[in-house]
């Protein structure tokens, strides 16, 4: 399997990949009007210092995130040749 490929072509498909997989998931929909009622609600609490580090603890979170869903994604990959032949 060529993974550098792959992994370009994950990177520029992300967004279209997610959309196939999570546009009619009525709970991954729920769950993110419940991520925003909650952060605008914590925001009101915690003030603008707080809030700015919460921010960077979030990105930092996704970039964490996004590092596992590339591994999954070329592991998938991987499994699939492997079936493949």
């Amino acid at each position: 399997m060529d993974t550098d490929a792959m992994t370009d072509y994950y990177w520029e498909n992300l967004k279209d990949i997610l959309q196939r997989q999570l546009a009619d998931d009525d709970e991954y929909h729920a769950l993110i009007q419940k991520k925003i009622a909650a952060e605008i609600a914590l925001k009101a609490l915690i003030g603008e210092e707080a809030w700015s580090l919460y921010l960077e603890l979030d990105a930092i979170s996704n970039e964490l995130e996004s590092v596992r869903q590339e591994a999954m994604y070329l592991a998938g990959a991987t499994d699939h040749e492997k079936l493949s032949k």
